[in-house]
């Protein structure tokens, strides 16, 4: 099985979002420059888009809202938080920067998307190959996909 990193590609980030699991409001001025940001690593967050593209994989996952508003403009922009689950049981490498790099499952195929942590506290969105591959066919910005060797 293929399995791919989500990494955020370089560009413009977004102000950082409450950490919680539920809807957040965050005030930010400037937001037509966020219409390019699919993807927010540091505040778990998603574009409608990839939202959408996530719903066809993970049906029942509950997206919950973050809000940015700018009050002067009367605009706003709606991101999702998504965290796909954490799992157990599995071993791996990391390159230098915390990323993983390498991944084996005992005896069984990984989820679809899943959290990995490495012993530096840095978060790896691990996807198969066809989320991967689902992403790469619409217009998703900000978004870069690193292959993990998997056994």
């Amino acid at each position: 099985m293929l399995y791919f990193v989500m990494e955020p590609a370089d560009g413009i980030l977004l102000p950082t979002a409450p950490k919680n699991e539920k809807a957040a409001i965050v005030a930010s001025s400037g937001l037509r420059r966020f219409c390019e940001i699919d993807y927010d690593v540091r505040s778990n967050l998603i574009s409608e888009r990839l939202k959408l593209v996530m719903e066809r994989f993970m049906p029942k996952y509950d997206f919950q809202p973050v809000v940015y508003l700018d009050p002067p403009k009367n605009e706003q922009m709606i991101f999702w938080r998504w965290r796909p689950a954490a799992i157990d049981g599995y071993q791996a490498d990391f390159r230098s920067d915390g990323i993983v790099s390498d991944i084996s499952f005992p005896g069984e195929i990984g989820p679809l998307a899943f959290t990995v942590w490495s012993r530096k506290g840095v978060q790896s969105t691990v996807v198969r190959l066809a989320v991967a591959e689902s992403v790469l066919r619409r217009c998703i910005f900000g978004v870069e996909f690193t292959r993990v060797s998997a056994q």
